[in-house]
């Protein structure tokens, strides 16, 4: 007889060079509110693979390596994954939960995986080439070695399904607009995920026109009226918006066309530039495309990039900002959000305009205001948590079908 009380959903999201999971109760009988047991996070290079994982009722983490062999794959990786949690926890994993970049026009934010699903998400791996496919594999392994799991996807894009036809159409040849070329928007459960404890910080933001942040490797802005995505900066593709780690962002298609014509840039390597080479990377003449070794290094190089990165995020704050007719709120979250204090501070520096009065003792981290009371807009920074908006979509799902 199965023991309820050891069974647990796996919560996957899957990147480029790691792979973060966490671990909830899954009992949907006892179910009023995800309990995490711990998060993790797969390191992958071409040496080994490292788990860590940090259990919540302890302060030491779990600690784990794979040489190159073992973990060569995704495969290998997922399979090392599901032996740690048998071998080194009393948890049996009864279901899993996936972030999927890519939903297309699905504006339900969680769905459990089927072949049609399946077929669905896959078809739309061209939309979202650097992600996409990341995301399904480990789907494709749990639908192969555990064929009776229970698997659902829970997709970024959904959230941004309330942008009227004004915020998500490009100026392009209607014919190509309604064969899906528009605007989608990314980072969906991380705004989510914030709309959903804003009214804790500020009920004031949370009811009105807030501007969330999500300042990572990734970066985008969300325009949120009444906890509702009404303009985002990320567009049909990840490209597009703030400045990245290796993305330009905001860019004249004009300069694609240059690339092509005049250097004979194929098509594939123009891509790998778009994705790899650009952004905070190839703005600092490749010292790096991580915020923290840019803010230690002393090159004037590395100065530029931060410096066009922030005037990049306060360029699209303005951008947001007239899309919603005003702003009551500003957050911050993810990576840089969180963490780069000197960047967001410049950032708060530049919404002076907005009528944003900065707290003059910004230097401390966690979730905190960053403006004075008599500010006209308030500004907060929160820290993400996009698998646990999983986790209640999941278990939800979960408890509904039981």
């Amino acid at each position: 007889m199965t023991d309820v009380s050891r069974q647990v959903l796996l919560v996957l999201n899957a990147g480029s060079s790691n792979m973060k999971f966490s671990l909830y109760q899954a009992n949907p009988d006892a179910w009023s509110g995800p309990q995490c047991y711990g998060h993790g996070v797969f390191e992958i290079t071409l040496a080994q693979s490292t788990l860590v994982f940090q259990r919540t009722d302890s302060q030491s983490d779990d600690q784990q390596q794979w040489p190159r062999g073992a973990a060569s794959s995704r495969q290998g990786t997922l399979l090392n994954l599901m032996q740690w949690i048998e071998q080194h926890t009393d948890w049996q994993v009864c279901a899993a939960a996936h972030r999927v970049v890519h939903g297309g026009l699905r504006a339900e934010a969680v769905c459990r995986v089927d072949p049609r699903l399946m077929a669905e998400m896959e078809a739309l791996t061209p939309l979202a080439p650097l992600h996409q496919g990341q995301c399904l594999l480990p789907i494709s392994y749990l639908v192969d070695e555990h064929p009776h799991m229970p698997q659902f996807a829970c997709f970024d894009t959904a959230f941004h399904q309330t942008l009227v036809p004004q915020e998500y159409t490009f100026g392009l040849p209607r014919a190509l607009s309604e064969q899906g070329v528009r605007r989608y928007g990314f980072h969906g459960l991380s705004y989510e995920y914030i709309a959903s404890v804003l009214p804790a910080y500020d009920k004031k933001a949370a009811r009105g026109r807030t501007i969330v942040a999500h300042l990572g490797n990734g970066a985008s802005l969300c325009a949120m009226n009444n906890g509702v995505s009404r303009a985002t900066t990320m567009g049909f593709s990840t490209l597009d918006g703030v400045l990245m780690g290796t993305r330009p962002g905001r860019l004249d298609p004009g300069v694609l066309l240059y690339l092509m014509r005049e250097r004979r840039m194929s098509v594939k390597s123009l891509e790998h530039l778009l994705y790899h080479e650009c952004g905070l990377l190839g703005v600092s003449g490749g010292i790096g495309s991580d915020m923290r070794v840019l803010a230690s290094s002393p090159a004037p190089e590395a100065k530029e990039a931060i410096a066009l990165f922030v005037h990049s995020v306060v360029r699209e704050i303005g951008t947001m900002a007239a899309a919603l007719g005003g702003v009551d709120a500003l957050v911050f979250t993810a990576g840089i959000g969180e963490h780069a204090i000197g960047v967001r501070n410049a950032i708060l520096e530049g919404c002076r305009w907005l009528g944003l009065q900065p707290e003059t003792d910004g230097t401390r981290e966690g979730p905190l205001r960053l403006s004075r009371p008599e500010s006209a807009v308030s500004a907060w920074v929160i820290p993400a948590d996009e698998n646990l908006m999983m986790a209640r979509h999941a278990l939800r799902t979960l408890r509904e079908t039981a």
